[in-house]
């Protein structure tokens, strides 16, 4: 209980000093400390820590100089749920993937700082799913000719069972027409621009299957919890699904 208590002080003290640094153009070390009622000693670990989490703080010269943030660099708060959250990081993480001139430079370093925001648990899962998203060349005339923009309530239920690594049951309309219901293991998700399809181990088939997502028409988690399986049949999957399907 100690600890943890001190673990909650210390969270408190982090929040108000970054919104005493927030607040001034310049504050001195042993302002800071002062007002924190800690020692210089304590304040210099705690900036360290800031630090670490992606806040700059800038010193000048000498132990004890001035500290300041970074010129244009800002505290704004967002407040979001996990699921939330794990939609805008998977958001950055297929804009950082994909490309752009138009995407800023740091988007990286904006992605990183927004995962260190998070529980050590749930940061480790962040970065595990940047690297289950997929990329290839843009969709094919072929694929492009049949293609629709799936309903805005489809692609929440898959990302949440591909993010949690639960299987799911599908309704899957192929390019026949026909209808099937499966249960897949969502391993991996693949974007050939501006078409998306989920790679997944097809339970009922006993193998690999590529997913369309604007044809998938019914989805309900099954919640039983899968293994990640090698990136390379799935990425194989994907290319061929980008020229086909």
């Amino acid at each position: 209980m100690g600890g943890g208590h001190a673990r909650e002080c210390r969270v408190l003290r982090l929040d108000k000093l970054k919104a005493l640094l927030a607040g001034r153009e310049y504050s001195t070390a042993a302002e800071l400390a002062a007002e924190l009622g800690i020692s210089r000693r304590t304040l210099h670990r705690d900036l360290v820590l800031l630090r670490e989490t992606g806040i700059p703080v800038e010193g000048d010269r000498g132990t004890w100089g001035g500290l300041r943030l970074e010129a244009g660099w800002s505290l704004g708060r967002v407040h979001l749920n996990e699921a939330e959250a794990l939609g805008l990081l998977l958001g950055l993480t297929i804009a950082e993937k994909v490309g752009s001139p138009l995407l800023l430079d740091d988007l990286d370093s904006v992605t990183r700082r927004l995962a260190a925001a998070f529980a050590p648990a749930q940061a480790r899962r962040i970065r595990a799913l940047r690297s289950r998203i997929l990329t290839g060349q843009a969709a094919s005339a072929r694929v492009l000719a049949g293609y629709t923009a799936p309903p805005s309530a489809v692609p929440g239920q898959p990302l949440d069972a591909f993010a949690r690594c639960r299987t799911v049951l599908v309704r899957y309309e192929d390019r026949h027409g026909t209808v099937t219901g499966r249960e897949i293991e969502p391993q991996f998700l693949y974007c050939s621009l501006p078409v998306w399809y989920v790679l997944a181990w097809d339970l009922l088939r006993g193998g690999i299957r590529a997913f369309r997502v604007d044809r998938v028409r019914v989805l309900r988690g099954a919640a039983t919890e899968f293994r990640l399986r090698p990136a390379a049949a799935f990425r194989a999957a994907g290319e061929e699904a980008a020229r086909t399907l």
